[in-house]
């Protein structure tokens, strides 16, 4: 699989939910400035699953995305950090709908906005947690079927042009 990360937080524990694709759900615990925990729900071996939660169980403000599994999918996930030791805002996006975003994304943020696309290519999340929350997030991938990829049919000139 392939790991992908906007950044690392050296100072975060990290955690890692590597080869869980089949997700089903992922609970958001946030306020305006901070995301606190995420926790996520999986189909595995013909049960839903939950994990541990990453971050802060702070359910002030909880958000609960359910998906209409096996159907809807992850194909994107986005994120804003700054300043502060913790995400400030995020929002997944699906085959069939956006969720969030969940907290404020600020103007001058850093901004992580990864699209997965509609290939099922998912394998699992990964990130680093600390005492405000979380402190990084990213995504696994599957690597890519060859009977996905066509050469002959991409949209790129490949001759060399002349000078």
């Amino acid at each position: 699989m392939i790991k992908v990360s906007p950044r690392e937080d050296p100072r975060g524990t990290i955690w890692d939910e590597k080869g869980r694709d089949q997700l089903a759900g992922i609970y958001v615990f946030y306020d305006k400035y901070t995301i606190h925990g995420l926790q996520f729900l999986f189909y595995e071996n013909g049960s839903l699953v939950m994990s541990n939660i990453h971050g802060v169980d702070n359910r002030e403000n909880f958000h609960a995305i359910v998906f209409d599994y096996p159907s809807e999918f992850l194909t994107s996930i986005s994120c804003s950090f700054c300043h502060l030791p913790s995400l400030e805002s995020i929002k997944f996006g699906t085959n069939k709908v956006s969720y969030g975003p969940f907290g404020t994304p600020s103007t001058d943020a850093k901004d992580f906005n990864f699209q997965i696309g509609n290939h099922l290519l998912f394998g699992g999340f990964h990130g680093t947690k600390n005492c405000f929350g979380i402190g990084s997030i990213g995504v696994y991938l599957k690597n890519i079927p060859s009977s996905m990829t066509n050469v002959k049919n991409l949209p790129v000139n490949l001759e060399k042009e002349e000078d």
